[in-house]
């Protein structure tokens, strides 16, 4: 080896390359994923907690129609519950929230009490959350009312329908007729809200102001929720009795069915409903960046296969000589195919542990400079690197092994 040492590192450095390339797509498609998956949770919730029979599905012709039922309601305290379930860890943010058809300077608007960043205790630690950190794509003209007091925000077409500017205050009052039971207050105006949407005519003030508006304290309609999930599976979990271990490894993925149930038996007297078409957009788009990244990885180790057979077949054609005299004094085939497996293997094993260090170092600057969080390097993809690199050693070097195996040893002696 050291004889050709232009042969040993040019085999070192095609391994290296592939091993290296692998490695770092493997290290983002474990660790972008879920950095992906943040990215796109900040377009909003993709769960809703309601109460417990809130909905009457009924079905349409085939479609399904869940209108809203009157007189339920969930208590505040249903947020930090959310914290002391099994998916505790993948419940990002959440918001409760509570609807009033109420008039702003005598024109009709729905007013939404709830919180914009409220501190809740759980067993954690404090949590802080709300709609500013549930919808971070909003923008705001200004700044989101504090948690208590009379001010509000305003939807940009709502603003523009009342002529309302930050700063400005209007007339609130509840009850969507033109006769306010009550003389209506002045609110201050902190900011308005350009959400893109239908949200846009709606106003957000902090949930006591409008617990105490509407007549109910302590009392929400709902809470949205942002949480990760996985792409439903599209099979029902196994079953219990007959695959006890296929069961288990369900109900401990976190498919959106499985989340909504835990939440649901945590929460009482509340179900949880999935967003699944956001779910499953979401789920399309990691499924395919995963898809891509393994394609990579593939063209990288098929170009690495083609350049270690390349090299070893030269490498045998200039060693015909040695190769030849060794068979003619009495070496077997299967000890000529050890010395140069052996060698090839020696060389993969490096070529594995330093593709390893340098794909590790590509993923994190990859990932630092893309989400501004870089990670340390994945261990368990260490013996992952050195098998990949034995596996395209072995596979390059089984067509130039069959050529030395089939030398005529007199004919390549003779010159």
């Amino acid at each position: 080896m050291r004889a050709r040492r232009a042969r040993v590192v040019l085999a070192l450095l095609v391994v290296t390359l592939g091993v290296a390339v692998a490695v770092a797509l493997a290290t983002l498609s474990l660790q972008v994923g879920d950095d992906l998956a943040r990215s796109l949770r900040a377009a909003g919730p993709n769960f809703v907690v309601l109460p417990a029979g809130a909905t009457w599905p009924l079905d349409l012709g085939g479609a399904e129609v869940a209108p809203a039922r009157a007189g339920l309601a969930l208590d505040p305290s249903a947020v930090g519950a959310l914290k002391t379930s099994f998916w505790r860890n993948n419940v990002l943010e959440a918001a409760p929230e509570l609807t009033l058809d109420a008039r702003l300077d005598d024109a009709p608007a729905r007013l939404l009490g709830t919180w914009f960043d409220h501190p809740v205790e759980t067993s954690g630690g404090a949590w802080r959350t709300g709609l500013a950190r549930l919808r971070p794509r909003w923008t705001i003209t200004g700044r989101w009312p504090g948690e208590d007091g009379a001010e509000l925000a305003l939807g940009q077409e709502l603003a523009r329908r009342l002529g309302a500017t930050v700063g400005a205050s209007v007339r609130v009052a509840a009850g969507a007729s033109a006769a306010p039971a009550h003389a209506p207050a002045r609110w201050l105006v902190t900011g308005i809200v350009a959400a893109g949407g239908f949200e846009d005519r709606d106003a957000w003030a902090p949930l006591p102001a409008v617990q105490a508006l509407a007549g109910r304290p302590g009392q929400i309609d709902r809470v949205w929720m942002s949480a990760l999930v996985r792409a439903d599976p599209g099979r029902p979990a196994p079953d219990p009795a007959r695959d006890p271990r296929g069961y288990e490894r369900y109900m401990c993925t976190a498919y959106p069915e499985v989340v909504a149930r835990e939440l649901g038996e945590r929460l009482q007297g509340a179900e949880v409903l999935p967003a699944a078409e956001r779910v499953a957009g979401e789920a399309r788009v990691v499924g395919r960046l995963n898809l891509l990244l393994l394609l990579l990885a593939l063209a990288a180790l098929a170009a690495s296969i083609l350049g270690l057979f390349s090299t070893s077949t030269a490498t045998v054609v200039e060693r015909g000589g040695e190769l030849a005299l060794l068979r003619s004094l009495g070496a077997p085939g299967r000890a000529i195919a050890r010395l140069l497996l052996a060698e090839t293997a020696l060389v993969a094993l490096a070529g594995g542990l330093i593709g390893w260090a340098l794909g590790s170092l590509a993923a994190a600057a990859v990932r630092g400079s893309t989400f501004g969080a870089a990670h340390a390097a994945e261990p368990l993809l260490l013996p992952v690197a050195l098998v990949l690199a034995l596996a395209v050693a072995l596979i390059g070097t089984i067509g130039p092994l069959r050529v030395a195996l089939r030398l005529d040893p007199a004919a390549v002696l003779r010159g």
